[in-house]
């Protein structure tokens, strides 16, 4: 919390590059010739600019099309299960196949990760805010509706067989498994827009009959 800031921004160390020896480093804005406490800026801002949503049902004879998409804009997440996931080179953990491909050697000094050493240390710095912005098929349904009444069956007033989609489509530039994460807010907490190992959103098919007698 401060003043003239928004709720809940992230804060954090500024990153400027990589040594000769391939390790972070970081901006010192108090010129204190060290990384400490005072070198922390605001770094990023969970709170979207806008949410949106959008429902549609459309029918053409005897479809029937249902449509709900959701989303969020302009606002960051923190990505924490990228922190301990591809950065923990001292505790022997499983690693992205990603760092492999792309970490700091001499040829290779722009890249994304860091050397890989024990020694390697990766501070919470605005590596790890990224853009949360998205836009998702929360549920999409195609129903057909039987003709129960040219079937002459006396005993079904209506019958409907339908396939659904749940969280099928999503569109987002963040990096990890699921941009609709929060996982450290409550009713009395101000933290949001963090990811630490979030379960992802399940995509699911459902096929099924609804009839009425």
């Amino acid at each position: 919390l401060r003043e003239g800031n928004p709720l809940g921004s992230f804060y954090g160390y500024v990153e400027k590059g990589y040594d000769e020896k391939g390790f972070i480093v970081y901006e010192d804005f108090n010129n204190s010739g060290s990384r400490d406490a005072g070198d922390k800026q605001i770094i990023g801002n969970p709170n979207p600019k806008f949410t949106y949503g959008f429902n549609s049902s459309m029918s053409y004879k005897n479809f029937d099309l249902t449509v709900f998409i959701q989303g969020s804009e302009g606002n960051d997440l923190f990505n924490l299960s990228s922190q301990g996931q591809n950065y923990d080179f001292g505790q022997a953990l499983n690693m992205t196949k990603d760092i492999y491909l792309n970490h700091w050697t001499p040829e290779n000094p722009n890249a994304k990760y860091p050397v890989i050493k024990t020694s390697s240390q990766a501070q919470m710095s605005n590596r790890f805010v990224e853009d949360g912005s998205f836009l998702r098929f929360k549920n999409i349904q195609l129903s057909y509706n039987l003709p129960v009444s040219q079937l002459h069956i006396k005993w079904m007033k209506r019958a409907q067989l339908y396939v659904s989609g749940q969280n099928l489509i999503t569109f987002t530039k963040y990096s990890w498994y699921d941009p609709e994460v929060n996982s450290y807010g409550s009713s009395n907490s101000i933290v949001q827009g963090v990811d630490h190992y979030v379960y992802p959103a399940a995509k699911t098919t459902t096929i099924g009959l609804r009839v009425g007698f």
